[in-house]
């Protein structure tokens, strides 16, 4: 699977794009808001907004713009054309129920993790509920570190050059030389680990999900460091996790 854009890119489509992912990120914007966010003037802000208005993606109430429920209707059409979201989200499941702790798939698209489906066990369900993000890098989580280690170099410097990650918490691996490495170890152990990456106290374990001979996803499972120690992490929830994700494949 191959997801590096080709041919002409139009910057004003892209900043329409910028607008609509600002507005839905922020869950609504007014356009003195989005004015901080963008460094272009006013007026061509107002104007992309319009755009967007005029298309149906965005509602105006008051003086805020938000996205329309339109788009959710877009959601649906794209998860009707997943047949097998239904074998991912109990696989999901079991593999939640069978540890006690968080699992979650997510779907690999121009180089980025988009989450699918999670689903907390009895540890974790005693935890504050979950505060899922729509997308991640591949760089900083347990599956998007065994996705990258299952790549060339050469696409994995792509992916690192388009989708640059900060420095989120003290564990964040900024250090290409040293992520490389990192990425030797991932290959070697067979599973991605997430230590401290982006959340701090939390760890997880990760690997891919192939689907017709590319990889669809990743799925992993993790928790918070005091319950989760190294040897569960790589024991019991790494072994666990490899079973549930050849099962998974194995029903495609």
């Amino acid at each position: 699977m191959k997801d590096e854009s080709t041919g002409r890119i139009l910057k004003t489509s892209r900043t329409s794009l910028r607008v609509f992912e600002l507005v839905l990120e922020r869950d609504g914007l007014t356009l003195a808001d989005l004015d901080r966010l963008v460094d272009k003037p006013k007026s061509t802000l107002h104007s992309h907004l319009q755009t967007l208005l005029d298309g149906r993606y965005l509602v105006r109430e008051g003086d805020r713009y938000r996205v329309s429920f339109r788009v959710a209707l877009f959601g649906d059409v794209v998860a009707d054309r997943f047949p097998d979201y239904d074998r991912i989200r109990a696989a999901v499941e079991g593999l939640a129920e069978e540890t006690g702790e968080e699992a979650n798939f997510t779907v690999l698209e121009h180089g980025r993790l988009l989450f699918a489906h999670g689903a907390a066990g009895d540890s974790a369900a005693a935890e504050k509920d979950a505060n899922f993000r729509t997308d991640y890098h591949l760089q900083n989580t347990a599956a998007g570190r065994a996705i990258l280690a299952e790549m060339d170099g050469d696409r994995v410097e792509r992916i690192l050059d388009r989708w640059p990650v900060s420095e989120e918490s003290e564990g964040t691996v900024t250090d290409r030389d040293r992520f490389f490495e990192s990425l030797d170890e991932t290959s070697d152990r067979g599973y991605g680990v997430f230590d401290d990456e982006s959340a701090l106290g939390l760890v997880a374990v990760g690997v891919p999900v192939h689907r017709n001979g590319g990889i669809l996803g990743g799925l992993s499972v993790g928790g918070p460091k005091y319950r989760i120690d190294s040897d569960r992490l790589h024991g019991e929830l790494a072994d666990t996790l490899v079973e549930a994700a050849a099962a998974l494949e194995r029903s495609f």
